[in-house]
């Protein structure tokens, strides 16, 4: 008891925090979910949609980061150009989402999603990464 009372302000702050991620997470599921429906994604319910999502980011996480990593550091060292980089930087974030999503509906019986659907999805989330690449 002494601990949160010690600790309040940051226990208040990480739950916030967490809070906000958490919905912020649901809002992207729910629309991935929606752009993946028009591909042949299934799920049994939409709590069940947003923990396909969830654990998604969790278990794709490790790899994209490899896979932005590789490509950024290529382009900073000057191995590659700009656009060559790029193009290794959507391919392999979209092959390392992509094998976080099959992961994960593998594992999960309440989701059905077609290679179409998680292809589409995974080059979708690699776009935004493309940002990185601005020239110093």
């Amino acid at each position: 008891m002494n601990f949160f009372k010690k600790n309040k302000e940051q226990f208040i702050t990480f739950i916030a925090c967490g809070t906000i991620f958490i919905v912020a997470l649901s809002v992207i599921a729910l629309l991935s979910g929606t752009i993946m429906r028009f591909f042949g994604f299934r799920y049994d319910s939409i709590g069940s949609m947003i923990l396909f999502f969830v654990i998604t980011t969790i278990v794709s996480y490790p790899m994209n980061l490899i896979a932005g990593g590789l490509s950024k550091a290529l382009y900073q060292i000057k191995r590659m150009n700009k656009n060559r980089a790029i193009v290794l930087y959507l391919i392999l974030d979209t092959i390392a989402t992509y094998l976080g999503l099959m992961i994960v509906d593998y594992c999960l019986p309440s989701i059905s999603a077609s290679h179409l659907s998680i292809l589409v999805m995974s080059f979708l989330f690699a776009l935004p990464g493309i940002e990185d690449f601005k020239n110093p």
